[in-house]
């Protein structure tokens, strides 16, 4: 009698889950990106945007207005939720996706071309229990390496947004590294330096396995060998720059514009690159600990895929 009862009360449990896992919920509505509650991971977070959404199922017609670091966007997109493949021009790109359902989430895989190159995008949508917030997580996949991002939308009352918001002023320390500037006095970074790969972040991009950079600093000039092995393979070259602002051209497999100035007991090298035609532009910030046994080196990195930081660890072995 009660395992009759047990089973009868779990067979209604698993029906009653089974029946709200596989309801679709309905997208519909004008959406407004809350940029603050998002997170945009190492890539440029855009300043406004919006989503009207018609969705009858399976068609689901999104059209975007935003404003992004590249400029105002404009375009609609639609697709079906049965799998077919659908084709949509989004900006100069052409961008080729399939939409399927998996219980109560929409699954959208995604794939472009950027510089010959493809880039795939895994998108997740769901929508929340009161229907007033959509959550899209999105897993992007390039050459450049792997990035995750999260955006957050929010149901609008009335008619549907025009455009988006207003573009909100961007902190100028967002552009540059997060190291501090220091006004102490000028350290020298000669010396043996190995990478901790452990206490580094390599942000999106995979980094070395492993690294030793040999620096001979004699102020102003400043020679660094590196050898490195990593996803590569082995690399050994050598780097010659000067710490008085004029431009040095090093070509260690490709070439390598930089000028280098101290800031206090910092030392702050701009570099500009070149990679398959499109111009890449590296802040490096160095610093030195206070016993002189560590130097970190904080990147920020601009390219047409986006920015992202990385921070270098390096201990001191001679």
């Amino acid at each position: 009698m009660l395992r009759n009862i047990f089973l009868t009360s779990l067979i209604t449990l698993l029906a009653a889950g089974a029946g709200f896992a596989q309801s679709k919920p309905d997208f519909s509505g004008t959406w407004k990106l809350n940029v603050e509650k998002s997170d945009f991971g190492p890539l440029p977070a855009p300043t406004g945007r919006v989503d009207v959404i018609q969705h009858t199922d399976p068609d689901l017609k999104d059209t975007v207005s935003a404003d992004t670091a590249q400029g105002k966007q404009n375009y609609t997109a639609a697709y079906t939720t049965d799998g077919k493949e659908a084709v949509n021009k989004m900006g100069p790109r052409e961008m080729k996706s399939t939409v399927t359902w998996d219980a109560g989430t929409l699954v959208m895989n995604s794939k472009t071309s950027f510089q010959d190159n493809e880039v795939t995008i895994k998108s997740v949508w769901s929508l929340s229990a009161d229907g007033k917030t959509i959550t899209q997580n999105i897993h992007f996949v390039s050459p450049m390496g792997e990035a995750d991002q999260k955006q957050i939308f929010e149901k609008q009352d009335g008619a549907a947004i025009a455009s988006a918001a207003a573009p909100a002023a961007v902190p100028a320390a967002s552009l540059a590294p997060t190291a501090k500037m220091s006004s102490g006095p000028r350290p020298n970074f000669s010396g043996t330096w190995k990478l901790n790969v452990a206490k580094s972040d390599f942000g999106p991009m995979p980094g070395p396995e492993n690294r030793t950079d040999i620096i001979d600093h004699s102020d102003p000039s400043l020679k660094v060998s590196v050898k490195e092995d990593g996803p590569q393979g082995k690399r050994d070259y050598t780097l010659m720059m000067t710490t008085d602002g004029k431009e040095n051209v090093n070509n260690p497999g490709i070439e390598i514009k930089s000028t280098a100035t101290m800031e206090g007991s910092t030392l702050v090298m701009n570099r500009k690159l070149k990679f398959q035609e499109q111009d890449i532009a590296i802040k490096e910030v160095w610093s030195l600990s206070e016993d002189g046994k560590t130097l970190t080196t904080n990147s920020h990195v601009i390219s047409p895929m986006g920015e992202l930081d990385q921070k270098y660890v390096y201990e001191k072995q001679s």
